[in-house]
């Protein structure tokens, strides 16, 4: 199988993590892939600007508010008009550029990070200034403006000011509960689940649990090592596996020596 193309796969050529099955870990090499410990969080995609590129709503909603964004990174005190983010945190006595303000709505963390990476492209353009907007002021009136982009498509607010639709976002922004299905990786958690039967080390694992993927089959995908970067709870530590267990299989040996006799007959 070829890397990033599209095979047809037998179904009895399928298999799963083999658990306890020592002969049937040592005959199957492995593809190299990423592991799931290794596959970004939503964490990870929040505080990295640039991993997921915006998009044209994005662009729509924030680009003629260009000149306030910026104007709240630099002197979010001395703007006109209606700031529903900074008119909450003046009444609740807050300091405007040092406060986090949690509130993102029912905003996924993709949209969060369309929207991250928007603002770092056209208002902050530093790195070196992230943090001063990442869960500030600057970027909590960019998640207003865009969920104002969204409900001002509802007929009920399409002849409301702007001013009331950007409270009424607001209001939303600050009540409404981000959908955790949205942002849970399904893929994700399933390869990880199947990763720590693989590649588990413990009694209950028993030998086949000792590196024994592949040994009789040959090296992994671009001679990877499957265990290396692993997550440390997967060894736990209660079982001592011994160098014979990691010997190749005399057998195979054998055979292989006899194909290579017969090739040079």
């Amino acid at each position: 199988i070829t890397p990033d193309t599209i095979t047809v796969v037998k179904l009895c050529d399928i298999v799963d993590s083999l658990w306890m099955d020592r002969t049937g870990r040592r005959q199957i090499r492995l593809g190299k892939w990423k592991h799931a410990c290794d596959v970004e969080s939503p964490e990870d995609i929040l505080i990295s600007p640039g991993s997921i590129p915006f998009t044209s709503d994005v662009q729509k909603a924030l680009s003629p508010f260009v000149k306030t964004l910026k104007a709240l990174l630099s002197a979010p005190e001395n703007i006109n008009g209606n700031i529903p983010a900074r008119t909450w945190l003046t009444k609740s006595k807050k300091n405007l550029k040092s406060t986090l303000i949690p509130y993102v709505g029912s905003l996924t963390i993709i949209e969060r990070a369309r929207i991250a990476d928007w603002f770092e492209r056209f208002i902050s353009k530093d790195k070196a200034l992230r943090q001063q907007w990442m869960g500030y002021l600057p970027i909590a009136h960019a998640h207003t403006l865009f969920i104002t982009s969204r409900i001002i498509e509802d007929q009920r607010y399409q002849d409301l000011p702007l001013d009331k639709v950007l409270d009424k976002a607001w209001e939303i922004q600050l009540t409404g509960v981000p959908s955790i299905w949205t942002d849970i990786d399904v893929d994700r958690d399933c390869l990880a689940r199947l990763e720590e039967e693989m590649f588990e080390q413990s009694t209950q694992a028993g030998i086949a649990g000792h590196c024994q993927w592949g040994l009789d089959a040959g090296d992994h995908q671009a001679c990877w090592n499957p265990y290396s970067g692993t997550p440390e709870h997967w060894n736990h530590g209660d079982r001592e596996g011994s160098d014979g267990e990691l010997e190749v299989c005399r057998t195979l040996v054998f055979h292989c020596i006899i194909l290579y006799s017969i090739a040079w007959t």
